[in-house]
Protein backbone atom coordinates (compact mmCIF):
# COMPACT_ATOMS: atom_id res chain seq x y z
CA UNK A 1 0.00 0.00 0.00
CA UNK A 2 0.30 -0.59 1.57
CA UNK A 3 -1.13 -1.85 1.32
CA UNK A 4 1.78 -0.43 2.56
CA UNK A 5 0.06 -2.81 -0.68
CA UNK A 6 0.97 -4.96 -5.15
CA UNK A 7 0.67 -1.30 -2.79
CA UNK A 8 0.77 -3.82 -5.34
CA UNK A 9 1.33 -1.43 -1.56
CA UNK A 10 1.24 -5.40 -3.80
CA UNK A 11 0.00 -4.90 -2.51
CA UNK A 12 -0.17 -2.96 -6.56
CA UNK A 13 -0.12 0.92 -6.42
CA UNK A 14 -2.26 1.50 -9.70
CA UNK A 15 -1.17 4.47 -11.57
CA UNK A 16 -3.84 6.74 -11.22
CA UNK A 17 -4.76 10.41 -9.83
CA UNK A 18 -6.23 8.95 -7.23
CA UNK A 19 -3.68 6.01 -7.41
CA UNK A 20 -5.83 3.53 -7.95
CA UNK A 21 -8.32 3.35 -10.70
CA UNK A 22 -10.73 1.24 -12.93
CA UNK A 23 -14.50 1.04 -13.35
CA UNK A 24 -16.81 4.16 -13.41
CA UNK A 25 -19.38 5.34 -11.06
CA UNK A 26 -22.70 5.25 -13.13
CA UNK A 27 -25.74 6.31 -10.88
CA UNK A 28 -23.78 7.84 -7.37
CA UNK A 29 -25.82 9.10 -5.19
CA UNK A 30 -23.40 10.34 -2.62
CA UNK A 31 -24.92 12.63 -0.69
CA UNK A 32 -26.75 10.05 0.93
CA UNK A 33 -23.72 9.88 3.11
CA UNK A 34 -21.89 12.31 5.54
CA UNK A 35 -18.48 11.80 3.69
CA UNK A 36 -17.88 10.52 -0.20
CA UNK A 37 -14.68 10.00 -1.79
CA UNK A 38 -13.63 8.60 -5.05
CA UNK A 39 -11.88 5.00 -4.20
CA UNK A 40 -11.57 4.87 -7.82
CA UNK A 41 -11.86 1.18 -8.43
CA UNK A 42 -14.07 -2.15 -7.70
CA UNK A 43 -12.23 -3.94 -5.05
CA UNK A 44 -11.42 -7.43 -6.26
CA UNK A 45 -12.43 -8.97 -3.16
CA UNK A 46 -11.94 -8.28 0.51
CA UNK A 47 -11.20 -12.11 1.82
CA UNK A 48 -8.36 -10.29 4.44
CA UNK A 49 -6.11 -13.35 3.92
CA UNK A 50 -6.02 -12.97 -0.05
CA UNK A 51 -5.59 -8.92 -0.65
CA UNK A 52 -2.57 -7.42 -2.30
CA UNK A 53 -3.91 -4.25 -3.50
CA UNK A 54 -4.37 -0.86 -2.05
CA UNK A 55 -7.96 -0.43 -2.94
CA UNK A 56 -9.50 -3.54 -1.08
CA UNK A 57 -7.01 -2.47 1.78
CA UNK A 58 -8.45 1.39 1.96
CA UNK A 59 -12.17 -0.26 2.34
CA UNK A 60 -10.43 -2.98 5.25
CA UNK A 61 -9.12 -0.08 6.87
CA UNK A 62 -12.17 1.16 7.79
CA UNK A 63 -13.97 -2.16 8.52
CA UNK A 64 -12.05 -4.49 10.35
CA UNK A 65 -9.56 -3.76 12.99
CA UNK A 66 -6.58 -5.61 14.32
CA UNK A 67 -4.30 -5.90 17.39
CA UNK A 68 -3.75 -2.30 16.54
CA UNK A 69 -4.20 0.48 14.76
CA UNK A 70 -1.94 3.50 13.41
CA UNK A 71 -2.49 6.54 14.94
CA UNK A 72 -2.28 9.44 12.79
CA UNK A 73 1.41 9.69 12.90
CA UNK A 74 1.32 5.98 12.07
CA UNK A 75 2.35 4.46 15.81
CA UNK A 76 0.72 1.48 17.10
CA UNK A 77 -2.34 2.06 20.00
CA UNK A 78 -4.31 -0.16 21.10
CA UNK A 79 -6.99 -2.10 18.66
CA UNK A 80 -8.53 -4.95 19.64
CA UNK A 81 -5.61 -5.39 21.84
CA UNK A 82 -5.53 -3.00 24.69
CA UNK A 83 -2.29 -4.01 25.79
CA UNK A 84 1.00 -5.80 24.63
CA UNK A 85 3.90 -6.94 26.34
CA UNK A 86 6.97 -7.78 25.15
CA UNK A 87 9.91 -10.38 26.84
CA UNK A 88 13.02 -9.26 27.24
CA UNK A 89 14.42 -10.68 24.47
CA UNK A 90 11.85 -9.29 21.98
CA UNK A 91 10.97 -12.78 20.73
CA UNK A 92 7.88 -13.35 22.47
CA UNK A 93 4.71 -10.48 22.22
CA UNK A 94 1.62 -11.18 24.10
CA UNK A 95 -1.63 -9.16 23.23
CA UNK A 96 -4.63 -8.93 25.63
CA UNK A 97 -7.42 -8.54 24.08
CA UNK A 98 -10.56 -6.13 25.24
CA UNK A 99 -13.53 -8.07 25.64
CA UNK A 100 -16.12 -5.78 24.76
CA UNK A 101 -14.60 -5.90 21.08
CA UNK A 102 -17.85 -7.41 18.70
CA UNK A 103 -18.11 -8.83 15.65
CA UNK A 104 -21.47 -7.17 13.58
CA UNK A 105 -23.17 -10.25 13.73
CA UNK A 106 -24.06 -9.79 16.97
CA UNK A 107 -27.66 -9.12 18.27
CA UNK A 108 -28.74 -5.38 17.83
CA UNK A 109 -28.76 -3.73 20.91
CA UNK A 110 -31.32 -2.50 23.63
CA UNK A 111 -32.95 0.52 22.65
CA UNK A 112 -30.98 2.32 25.59
CA UNK A 113 -27.92 1.28 23.83
CA UNK A 114 -27.09 -1.15 25.86
CA UNK A 115 -26.11 -4.92 24.75
CA UNK A 116 -28.92 -7.28 25.02
CA UNK A 117 -28.24 -11.00 27.27
CA UNK A 118 -28.09 -13.14 24.69
CA UNK A 119 -26.58 -12.87 21.09
CA UNK A 120 -23.14 -10.99 22.05
CA UNK A 121 -20.60 -12.31 19.33
CA UNK A 122 -16.88 -11.40 21.19
CA UNK A 123 -13.66 -10.58 18.92
CA UNK A 124 -11.33 -13.46 20.48
CA UNK A 125 -7.95 -14.87 20.49
CA UNK A 126 -8.95 -17.85 18.42
CA UNK A 127 -10.24 -15.34 15.72
CA UNK A 128 -7.04 -14.00 15.29
CA UNK A 129 -5.49 -17.65 15.25
CA UNK A 130 -7.83 -18.83 12.73
CA UNK A 131 -7.36 -16.08 10.66
CA UNK A 132 -3.57 -16.42 10.95
CA UNK A 133 -3.63 -19.70 10.14
CA UNK A 134 -5.51 -19.39 6.89
CA UNK A 135 -2.57 -17.10 5.86
CA UNK A 136 0.07 -19.54 6.39
CA UNK A 137 -2.01 -22.48 5.12
CA UNK A 138 0.02 -23.63 2.02
CA UNK A 139 -3.84 -24.46 0.41
CA UNK A 140 -4.94 -21.09 0.67
CA UNK A 141 -2.07 -19.84 -1.42
CA UNK A 142 -2.14 -16.15 0.36
CA UNK A 143 -0.04 -14.22 -1.67
CA UNK A 144 1.04 -12.58 1.29
CA UNK A 145 1.63 -15.61 3.32
CA UNK A 146 5.42 -14.93 3.71
CA UNK A 147 5.02 -11.05 5.26
CA UNK A 148 4.07 -13.71 8.96
CA UNK A 149 7.70 -15.18 7.98
CA UNK A 150 9.23 -13.72 11.37
CA UNK A 151 6.52 -15.68 13.46
CA UNK A 152 8.44 -18.86 14.63
CA UNK A 153 7.85 -22.35 12.11
CA UNK A 154 5.28 -20.14 10.32
CA UNK A 155 7.71 -20.52 6.99
CA UNK A 156 8.05 -24.20 7.71
CA UNK A 157 4.21 -24.61 7.94
CA UNK A 158 3.47 -22.27 4.88
CA UNK A 159 5.83 -24.40 2.42
CA UNK A 160 4.21 -27.92 4.15
CA UNK A 161 7.54 -28.58 6.17
CA UNK A 162 5.92 -28.37 9.44
CA UNK A 163 3.01 -28.55 11.28
CA UNK A 164 0.17 -25.98 12.49
CA UNK A 165 1.22 -26.83 16.22
CA UNK A 166 4.64 -26.17 15.66
CA UNK A 167 3.87 -21.94 14.84
CA UNK A 168 4.34 -19.86 17.15
CA UNK A 169 0.60 -18.42 17.75
CA UNK A 170 -1.22 -19.50 20.30
CA UNK A 171 -4.30 -18.18 22.23
CA UNK A 172 -3.65 -18.86 25.52
CA UNK A 173 -7.70 -17.92 26.55
CA UNK A 174 -10.40 -16.01 24.97
CA UNK A 175 -8.28 -12.87 25.32
CA UNK A 176 -4.51 -13.63 25.59
CA UNK A 177 -2.56 -14.61 22.21
CA UNK A 178 0.76 -14.95 22.23
CA UNK A 179 2.91 -14.57 19.62
CA UNK A 180 6.38 -16.00 18.85
CA UNK A 181 9.18 -15.25 16.76
CA UNK A 182 12.16 -16.70 15.25
CA UNK A 183 14.09 -13.41 15.61
CA UNK A 184 13.55 -9.83 17.55
CA UNK A 185 11.50 -7.66 14.56
CA UNK A 186 11.16 -4.26 15.75
CA UNK A 187 8.72 -3.49 13.78
CA UNK A 188 5.96 -6.35 14.70
CA UNK A 189 3.53 -4.36 17.21
CA UNK A 190 3.24 -1.93 14.11
CA UNK A 191 2.38 -5.02 11.23
CA UNK A 192 -0.78 -6.31 13.13
CA UNK A 193 -2.49 -2.83 12.23
CA UNK A 194 -1.91 -4.76 8.44
CA UNK A 195 -4.39 -5.76 6.65
CA UNK A 196 -3.84 -9.58 6.33
CA UNK A 197 -3.33 -9.81 10.22
CA UNK A 198 -7.20 -9.13 10.23
CA UNK A 199 -9.07 -11.71 12.59
CA UNK A 200 -11.98 -13.72 10.79
CA UNK A 201 -14.80 -15.24 13.08
CA UNK A 202 -14.17 -18.99 11.84
CA UNK A 203 -17.98 -20.38 12.09
CA UNK A 204 -19.46 -17.17 10.27
CA UNK A 205 -16.19 -18.04 7.35
CA UNK A 206 -17.68 -22.03 7.32
CA UNK A 207 -20.87 -21.42 7.27
CA UNK A 208 -20.03 -20.02 3.38
CA UNK A 209 -19.06 -23.58 2.83
CA UNK A 210 -20.50 -23.84 -0.47
CA UNK A 211 -19.61 -26.90 -2.49
CA UNK A 212 -16.71 -26.69 -0.06
CA UNK A 213 -15.27 -23.16 -1.80
CA UNK A 214 -15.49 -21.53 1.40
CA UNK A 215 -12.14 -19.51 0.02
CA UNK A 216 -14.08 -18.18 -2.96
CA UNK A 217 -16.99 -16.96 -1.71
CA UNK A 218 -15.60 -15.09 1.61
CA UNK A 219 -15.16 -10.99 1.15
CA UNK A 220 -17.13 -11.08 -2.18
CA UNK A 221 -20.14 -9.05 -1.15
CA UNK A 222 -21.18 -7.20 2.03
CA UNK A 223 -23.10 -10.10 2.99
CA UNK A 224 -20.14 -12.21 2.94
CA UNK A 225 -18.24 -10.50 5.62
CA UNK A 226 -18.61 -9.68 8.84
CA UNK A 227 -17.01 -6.62 10.99
CA UNK A 228 -14.95 -5.92 13.56
CA UNK A 229 -14.18 -2.41 13.11
CA UNK A 230 -15.87 1.43 12.97
CA UNK A 231 -17.87 0.62 9.76
CA UNK A 232 -19.54 -1.94 8.36
CA UNK A 233 -20.53 -2.08 4.50
CA UNK A 234 -24.99 -1.74 3.97
CA UNK A 235 -24.19 -1.57 0.05
CA UNK A 236 -21.92 -2.76 -2.26
CA UNK A 237 -22.89 -1.82 -5.50
CA UNK A 238 -20.07 -3.66 -7.83
CA UNK A 239 -18.49 -1.48 -10.20
CA UNK A 240 -20.19 1.31 -8.90
CA UNK A 241 -19.79 1.88 -4.93
CA UNK A 242 -19.52 1.02 -1.36
CA UNK A 243 -21.45 2.85 1.19
CA UNK A 244 -20.20 2.04 4.95
CA UNK A 245 -22.76 2.93 7.84
CA UNK A 246 -21.54 3.22 11.60
CA UNK A 247 -20.69 -0.09 13.41
CA UNK A 248 -23.03 -0.15 16.22
CA UNK A 249 -20.96 -3.04 18.15
CA UNK A 250 -17.78 -1.24 17.58
CA UNK A 251 -16.78 -0.76 21.13
CA UNK A 252 -15.18 3.22 20.23
CA UNK A 253 -18.20 4.29 18.19
CA UNK A 254 -18.77 7.34 20.17
CA UNK A 255 -15.60 8.70 18.96
CA UNK A 256 -16.10 8.58 15.53
CA UNK A 257 -18.05 11.78 14.16
CA UNK A 258 -19.23 10.31 10.44
CA UNK A 259 -22.05 8.27 10.25
CA UNK A 260 -21.70 7.33 7.24
CA UNK A 261 -19.01 7.16 4.20
CA UNK A 262 -19.63 6.48 0.80
CA UNK A 263 -16.42 5.38 -1.35
CA UNK A 264 -17.45 6.10 -5.18
CA UNK A 265 -15.87 3.96 -8.24
CA UNK A 266 -14.66 6.40 -11.28
CA UNK A 267 -12.16 6.17 -13.48
CA UNK A 268 -11.95 9.09 -15.48
CA UNK A 269 -10.34 11.63 -13.72
CA UNK A 270 -12.25 14.64 -15.23
CA UNK A 271 -15.75 12.82 -14.30
CA UNK A 272 -14.18 12.86 -10.69
CA UNK A 273 -13.15 16.51 -10.84
CA UNK A 274 -16.88 17.47 -12.05
CA UNK A 275 -18.12 15.17 -9.30
CA UNK A 276 -16.18 17.29 -7.07
CA UNK A 277 -16.97 20.51 -8.26
CA UNK A 278 -21.41 19.63 -8.23
CA UNK A 279 -20.61 17.99 -4.19
CA UNK A 280 -21.26 14.99 -5.25
CA UNK A 281 -17.61 14.25 -3.85
CA UNK A 282 -15.71 15.54 -0.79
CA UNK A 283 -12.65 14.16 -1.82
CA UNK A 284 -10.92 13.29 -4.90
CA UNK A 285 -7.24 12.69 -6.16
CA UNK A 286 -5.74 15.38 -8.66
CA UNK A 287 -3.82 14.75 -11.85
CA UNK A 288 -0.98 16.90 -11.78
CA UNK A 289 -2.22 19.18 -15.08
CA UNK A 290 -5.54 19.50 -12.73
CA UNK A 291 -3.75 21.68 -9.69
CA UNK A 292 -3.64 24.95 -11.19
CA UNK A 293 -7.44 24.55 -12.36
CA UNK A 294 -8.53 23.01 -9.16
CA UNK A 295 -6.43 26.00 -7.20
CA UNK A 296 -8.00 28.55 -9.79
CA UNK A 297 -11.91 27.24 -9.09
CA UNK A 298 -10.39 28.17 -5.33
CA UNK A 299 -9.34 24.56 -4.01
CA UNK A 300 -7.19 23.63 -1.71
CA UNK A 301 -4.36 21.31 -2.89
CA UNK A 302 -2.44 19.00 -0.28
CA UNK A 303 0.45 17.09 -2.01
CA UNK A 304 2.42 13.57 0.29
CA UNK A 305 4.55 11.35 -0.61
CA UNK A 306 2.61 8.00 -0.59
CA UNK A 307 5.96 5.87 -0.24
CA UNK A 308 4.70 3.94 -3.36
CA UNK A 309 7.35 3.25 -6.26
CA UNK A 310 5.86 2.96 -9.65
CA UNK A 311 8.05 0.80 -12.46
CA UNK A 312 8.02 -1.55 -15.16
CA UNK A 313 7.65 -5.06 -14.40
CA UNK A 314 9.12 -8.06 -16.55
CA UNK A 315 7.86 -11.61 -16.78
CA UNK A 316 11.30 -13.04 -16.66
CA UNK A 317 10.17 -16.26 -18.10
CA UNK A 318 9.41 -14.50 -21.36
CA UNK A 319 12.10 -16.08 -23.95
CA UNK A 320 13.63 -12.45 -24.67
CA UNK A 321 13.20 -10.46 -21.58
CA UNK A 322 14.83 -13.40 -19.58
CA UNK A 323 18.06 -11.44 -20.99
CA UNK A 324 19.32 -9.02 -18.30
CA UNK A 325 20.92 -6.66 -20.85
CA UNK A 326 17.89 -6.24 -23.08
CA UNK A 327 15.92 -5.28 -19.39
CA UNK A 328 18.87 -3.01 -19.11
CA UNK A 329 18.23 -1.90 -22.59
CA UNK A 330 14.73 -0.60 -21.52
CA UNK A 331 15.96 1.14 -18.25
CA UNK A 332 18.01 3.20 -20.00
CA UNK A 333 15.31 4.27 -22.75
CA UNK A 334 13.29 5.82 -20.54
CA UNK A 335 13.27 9.13 -19.46
CA UNK A 336 11.99 9.53 -15.85
CA UNK A 337 12.94 13.33 -15.77
CA UNK A 338 10.71 13.84 -18.58
CA UNK A 339 7.67 11.64 -17.36
CA UNK A 340 7.86 13.45 -14.05
CA UNK A 341 7.78 16.71 -15.88
CA UNK A 342 5.78 16.47 -19.15
CA UNK A 343 3.17 12.86 -18.04
CA UNK A 344 2.70 13.15 -14.29
CA UNK A 345 3.19 16.73 -14.21
CA UNK A 346 3.31 17.04 -10.32
CA UNK A 347 6.08 16.92 -7.43
CA UNK A 348 6.93 13.05 -7.85
CA UNK A 349 10.49 12.01 -8.08
CA UNK A 350 12.35 10.15 -10.77
CA UNK A 351 13.51 6.66 -8.91
CA UNK A 352 17.17 5.61 -10.08
CA UNK A 353 16.74 2.46 -6.83
CA UNK A 354 13.71 1.06 -5.79
CA UNK A 355 12.75 1.22 -2.03
CA UNK A 356 10.76 4.58 -1.45
CA UNK A 357 12.66 7.78 0.23
CA UNK A 358 9.44 7.53 3.04
CA UNK A 359 11.25 4.59 4.51
CA UNK A 360 13.60 5.11 7.69
CA UNK A 361 17.54 4.78 7.46
CA UNK A 362 19.69 3.28 10.09
CA UNK A 363 22.43 6.30 9.97
CA UNK A 364 20.21 8.75 8.07
CA UNK A 365 16.76 9.64 7.30
CA UNK A 366 15.78 7.75 5.08
CA UNK A 367 16.97 4.26 3.61
CA UNK A 368 17.11 5.57 0.22
CA UNK A 369 19.93 8.29 1.64
CA UNK A 370 21.53 5.49 2.45
CA UNK A 371 21.88 3.19 -0.91
CA UNK A 372 21.83 6.67 -3.10
CA UNK A 373 21.00 6.61 -6.73
CA UNK A 374 22.24 3.00 -8.12
CA UNK A 375 20.86 3.31 -11.72
CA UNK A 376 20.95 6.32 -14.78
CA UNK A 377 18.27 7.95 -16.30
CA UNK A 378 18.06 8.35 -20.43
CA UNK A 379 20.60 7.37 -21.97
CA UNK A 380 19.52 5.93 -25.80
CA UNK A 381 23.27 5.63 -26.83
CA UNK A 382 23.50 3.21 -23.71
CA UNK A 383 20.19 1.51 -24.45
CA UNK A 384 21.35 0.71 -27.68
CA UNK A 385 24.38 -1.06 -26.85
CA UNK A 386 22.25 -3.17 -24.18
CA UNK A 387 20.00 -3.94 -26.65
CA UNK A 388 22.19 -5.17 -29.33
CA UNK A 389 24.58 -6.95 -26.83
CA UNK A 390 21.63 -9.12 -25.38
CA UNK A 391 20.08 -9.88 -28.83
CA UNK A 392 23.79 -10.93 -29.40
CA UNK A 393 23.60 -13.50 -26.39
CA UNK A 394 20.02 -14.58 -27.89
CA UNK A 395 21.21 -14.88 -30.73
CA UNK A 396 18.39 -13.22 -32.54
CA UNK A 397 18.54 -10.41 -34.77
CA UNK A 398 14.93 -8.86 -34.93
CA UNK A 399 12.86 -8.19 -31.68
CA UNK A 400 9.18 -9.43 -31.34
CA UNK A 401 6.90 -6.43 -30.23
CA UNK A 402 6.13 -6.51 -26.64
CA UNK A 403 2.46 -5.73 -24.30
CA UNK A 404 2.33 -4.20 -21.81
CA UNK A 405 -0.38 -4.27 -19.23
CA UNK A 406 -1.97 -1.34 -18.04
CA UNK A 407 -5.42 -0.27 -16.39
CA UNK A 408 -8.28 1.60 -17.86
CA UNK A 409 -7.85 5.18 -16.89
CA UNK A 410 -6.60 8.17 -18.68
CA UNK A 411 -3.90 8.34 -16.56
CA UNK A 412 -2.44 4.56 -17.04
CA UNK A 413 -3.62 4.69 -20.60
CA UNK A 414 -1.18 8.28 -20.98
CA UNK A 415 1.71 6.74 -18.70
CA UNK A 416 1.49 3.44 -21.41
CA UNK A 417 2.19 5.60 -24.57
CA UNK A 418 4.83 7.63 -22.67
CA UNK A 419 6.79 3.91 -22.11
CA UNK A 420 6.00 2.96 -26.06
CA UNK A 421 7.58 6.53 -26.94
CA UNK A 422 10.43 5.99 -25.38
CA UNK A 423 11.17 2.33 -26.51
CA UNK A 424 10.63 3.23 -29.91
CA UNK A 425 13.34 5.58 -29.85
CA UNK A 426 15.27 2.39 -29.67
CA UNK A 427 13.57 0.33 -31.93
CA UNK A 428 11.43 -1.63 -29.63
CA UNK A 429 7.72 -1.84 -30.42
CA UNK A 430 5.05 -1.83 -27.36
CA UNK A 431 2.04 -2.94 -27.45
CA UNK A 432 -0.47 -1.29 -24.86
CA UNK A 433 -3.35 -3.87 -23.43
CA UNK A 434 -5.65 -2.02 -21.54
CA UNK A 435 -8.09 -3.50 -18.70
CA UNK A 436 -10.19 -3.27 -15.69
CA UNK A 437 -7.95 -3.07 -12.47
CA UNK A 438 -9.47 -6.73 -11.49
CA UNK A 439 -8.43 -8.29 -14.53
CA UNK A 440 -4.73 -6.66 -14.70
CA UNK A 441 -4.36 -8.10 -11.31
CA UNK A 442 -5.73 -11.40 -12.56
CA UNK A 443 -3.23 -11.55 -15.71
CA UNK A 444 -0.67 -10.85 -13.22
CA UNK A 445 -1.10 -13.67 -10.66
CA UNK A 446 -1.30 -16.16 -13.53
CA UNK A 447 1.95 -14.92 -15.11
CA UNK A 448 0.01 -14.01 -17.96
CA UNK A 449 1.78 -11.05 -19.30
CA UNK A 450 5.55 -9.82 -20.89
CA UNK A 451 5.47 -6.35 -19.02
CA UNK A 452 3.29 -5.05 -16.70
CA UNK A 453 2.46 -1.33 -15.46
CA UNK A 454 2.80 -2.16 -11.53
CA UNK A 455 3.59 0.06 -8.51
CA UNK A 456 4.65 -1.35 -4.84
CA UNK A 457 4.07 0.48 -1.12
CA UNK A 458 5.12 -0.18 1.68
CA UNK A 459 3.49 -2.40 4.33
CA UNK A 460 5.64 -1.56 7.58
CA UNK A 461 8.29 1.08 8.32
CA UNK A 462 11.52 -1.21 6.92
CA UNK A 463 13.91 -1.77 3.62
CA UNK A 464 12.38 -5.25 3.87
CA UNK A 465 9.50 -4.25 3.28
CA UNK A 466 10.39 -3.50 -0.62
CA UNK A 467 13.10 -5.65 -0.56
CA UNK A 468 11.82 -9.33 -0.09
CA UNK A 469 9.40 -8.70 -2.68
CA UNK A 470 11.55 -10.66 -5.12
CA UNK A 471 12.50 -13.79 -3.59
CA UNK A 472 11.91 -16.98 -4.73
CA UNK A 473 8.29 -18.01 -4.92
CA UNK A 474 6.81 -14.33 -3.04
CA UNK A 475 3.21 -14.98 -3.39
CA UNK A 476 3.58 -11.07 -4.47
CA UNK A 477 6.72 -11.51 -7.00
CA UNK A 478 5.18 -11.90 -10.64
CA UNK A 479 8.34 -11.80 -12.35
CA UNK A 480 9.31 -15.21 -12.21
CA UNK A 481 12.60 -13.70 -10.99
CA UNK A 482 14.52 -16.07 -9.06
CA UNK A 483 18.11 -15.53 -7.46
CA UNK A 484 19.50 -17.69 -5.25
CA UNK A 485 21.66 -15.01 -3.56
CA UNK A 486 18.68 -12.80 -3.53
CA UNK A 487 17.10 -15.75 -1.37
CA UNK A 488 20.27 -15.94 1.24
CA UNK A 489 20.72 -12.41 1.56
CA UNK A 490 17.15 -12.02 2.41
CA UNK A 491 17.34 -15.35 4.94
CA UNK A 492 20.14 -13.32 6.93
CA UNK A 493 18.60 -9.81 7.25
CA UNK A 494 15.55 -12.13 8.70
CA UNK A 495 18.49 -13.67 11.48
CA UNK A 496 19.89 -11.33 12.36
CA UNK A 497 19.17 -8.94 15.29
CA UNK A 498 21.95 -6.07 14.66
CA UNK A 499 20.75 -2.79 13.13
CA UNK A 500 23.73 -2.14 11.25
CA UNK A 501 24.49 -5.50 10.05
CA UNK A 502 20.82 -5.52 8.78
CA UNK A 503 21.37 -2.19 7.11
CA UNK A 504 24.85 -3.52 4.90
CA UNK A 505 22.73 -6.71 3.88
CA UNK A 506 19.47 -4.43 2.64
CA UNK A 507 22.16 -2.08 0.79
CA UNK A 508 23.48 -5.57 -0.98
CA UNK A 509 19.83 -6.52 -1.51
CA UNK A 510 18.98 -3.31 -3.31
CA UNK A 511 22.07 -3.72 -5.32
CA UNK A 512 21.63 -6.90 -6.42
CA UNK A 513 18.34 -5.96 -7.50
CA UNK A 514 19.21 -3.05 -9.44
CA UNK A 515 21.78 -4.95 -11.28
CA UNK A 516 19.50 -8.10 -11.97
CA UNK A 517 17.00 -5.88 -12.89
CA UNK A 518 13.84 -7.73 -12.90
CA UNK A 519 11.62 -4.22 -13.03
CA UNK A 520 12.65 -1.20 -14.14
CA UNK A 521 11.95 2.02 -11.74
CA UNK A 522 10.40 5.07 -12.80
CA UNK A 523 9.55 7.27 -10.25
CA UNK A 524 8.33 7.65 -5.99
CA UNK A 525 4.96 9.02 -6.23
CA UNK A 526 3.56 11.98 -4.73
CA UNK A 527 -0.15 12.54 -5.02
CA UNK A 528 -2.22 15.46 -4.65
CA UNK A 529 -5.89 15.88 -3.60
CA UNK A 530 -8.88 18.22 -2.63
CA UNK A 531 -11.06 18.21 0.31
CA UNK A 532 -14.13 19.99 1.06
CA UNK A 533 -13.03 23.27 3.53
CA UNK A 534 -15.92 21.77 6.02
CA UNK A 535 -14.12 19.00 7.14
CA UNK A 536 -11.15 17.95 9.02
CA UNK A 537 -9.17 14.74 10.23
CA UNK A 538 -8.15 13.42 7.11
CA UNK A 539 -5.10 11.20 7.08
CA UNK A 540 -3.26 10.07 4.23
CA UNK A 541 0.44 9.13 4.02
CA UNK A 542 2.98 6.47 3.22
CA UNK A 543 1.53 3.90 5.60
CA UNK A 544 -2.13 4.67 5.72
CA UNK A 545 -3.23 5.93 1.92
CA UNK A 546 -6.74 6.90 3.37
CA UNK A 547 -7.62 7.14 6.63
CA UNK A 548 -11.32 8.81 8.00
CA UNK A 549 -10.86 7.65 11.40
CA UNK A 550 -10.63 11.33 12.71
CA UNK A 551 -12.86 13.08 9.83
CA UNK A 552 -15.24 15.33 11.21
CA UNK A 553 -17.55 18.16 9.62
CA UNK A 554 -16.74 22.10 10.86
CA UNK A 555 -19.12 23.55 8.57
CA UNK A 556 -21.93 23.55 6.82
Amino acid sequence: MKNARLLALMLVVIISATGILAGCGRNANTRRADFSFNLGSEPPQLNTTLLTDTVSMTVIRHVMEGLVRLDQNNKPVPGIAERWEISPDGKKITFYLRKNARWSNSAPLNKDGTEPAEGVNPVTAHDFVFAWKLLLDPENAAPYSYIAYFIKGAEEFNLGQGSWEDVGVKALDDYTLEVTLDKPAPFFVDLMAFAVFMPIDEEFYKGLDYENQVGDKYGIDANKLIYNGPYVIKEWQHEDHILLEKNEHYYNKNELNLNSIYMGMVSDSNTAYNMYANGDFDMIGLKGERVPQAKQDGYKVYSYNDGAIFYLEFNTAHPVLANKNIRKAFSYAVNRQSFVKNVLKDNSKPALAFTSPEIKGYSKPSFHDEVGDIISDADVSKAKEFLKKGMEELGITQLPSFSILTDESDTAKETAEAYQAYLKEIGVDLVIEQMPFKSRLERMEKKDFAIVSAGWGPDYNDPLTFLDLFTTGNGNNHTSYSNPDMDALVNQVRSEADPAKRNQLYIQIENLLMDDMPIVPVYFRVRDYTVKDNFTGVVRNAFQDINLYWVKKVGK
